[in-house]
């Protein structure tokens, strides 16, 4: 369990770092581009995991297990596509607290489809943030850096559905005959074909390839990273202590971007922001209790 408290923090950390800079990258770059080196620069990433740990998986592909994986595989393909229009349109010192805010849905998904109990005070807390949540969305307005700020909050709710579903159904899968190696193998095929479609995207459209520079690959490698190590603490340890403390990566996140992409806050939107963090705290807390 300490292993995978361990690496949970590092997630945070890592994710906080990965979504500033995926955050500059989709202000900077077409989405064509973008699309294409996030899926490519993720294909890369997993499958050297694979090589470096269990590079006999190269050698068969079991599609029972594929299927296994595959809404795993498909939540976080399309995350890691309407994360870009979230990010692109809406603050992220805004849309990063209610993307990481993924645990309320996954202590929902329990209750229904594990038939755990919520007390009240869990209860209480997840309507606290859903309003907090409601508030900055109805707060929103347009600005420089946020075009269409309300629409950044839509799919950051889009987002935070689609990981709180992928971090669930990969905790289910590990009760199983299957383990994170295997996983990788299948997301890291799936990624680089996606990457590919890309490719071909550009390759038929006005849009010119950019060529991989640092700016490009900081954007696209930190966050695959992070989900590794968010893997192998599920593998570890129970959903519910991971992925509360994976999700205060929004913590760093706003103080970085006030710092790095210098965004403001009001006073009501640092007030919502403050709630769901605190709350989400709360959460690890009875979480670990």
């Amino acid at each position: 369990m300490f292993l995978g408290i361990i690496f949970a923090i590092l997630v945070a950390i890592l994710w906080s770092i990965g979504e500033v800079s995926y955050s500059r990258l989709s202000r900077n770059l077409d989405r064509a581009n973008v699309y294409l080196y996030q899926y490519l620069v993720r294909s890369i990433v997993y499958l050297t995991v694979v090589v470096i740990f269990n590079i006999s998986l190269f050698t068969t592909f079991n599609l029972n297990h594929f299927l296994a994986f595959l809404p795993i595989i498909l939540c976080d393909l399309f995350a890691s596509y309407v994360i870009n229009i979230a990010v692109s349109n809406g603050k992220l010192s805004v849309v990063s607290p209610i993307m990481a805010a993924y645990p309320i849905i996954d202590i929902f998904l329990a209750m229904v489809l594990l038939k755990e109990r919520m007390t009240i005070l869990e209860l209480l807390l997840v309507i606290i943030i859903t309003i907090s949540i409601i508030v900055l969305a109805n707060n929103q307005k347009k600005t420089k850096n946020a075009p269409h700020p309300f629409k950044g909050i839509i799919f950051s709710l889009v987002y935070m559905f689609l990981i709180a579903f992928s971090t669930y159904f990969e905790k289910s899968i590990y009760i199983g005959d299957f383990s994170v190696y295997e996983l990788y193998y299948y997301k890291g095929i799936v990624y680089f074909f996606t990457s590919m479609i890309f490719m071909a995207i550009i390759g038929f459209s006005p849009v010119k390839l950019k060529r991989l520079n640092l700016s490009i690959l900081r954007g696209s490698i930190i966050t695959p990273i992070g989900n590794v190590f968010n893997s192998f603490a599920l593998s570890f340890t129970n959903m519910a202590i991971v992925s509360p403390i994976s999700s205060m990566y929004s913590v760093l996140t706003a103080y970085i971007s006030k710092k790095v992409l210098k965004e403001k806050l009001s006073l009501k939107e640092s007030i919502c922001i403050f709630l769901i963090l605190n709350c989400t705290i709360l959460l690890i807390t009875i979480g670990l209790a």
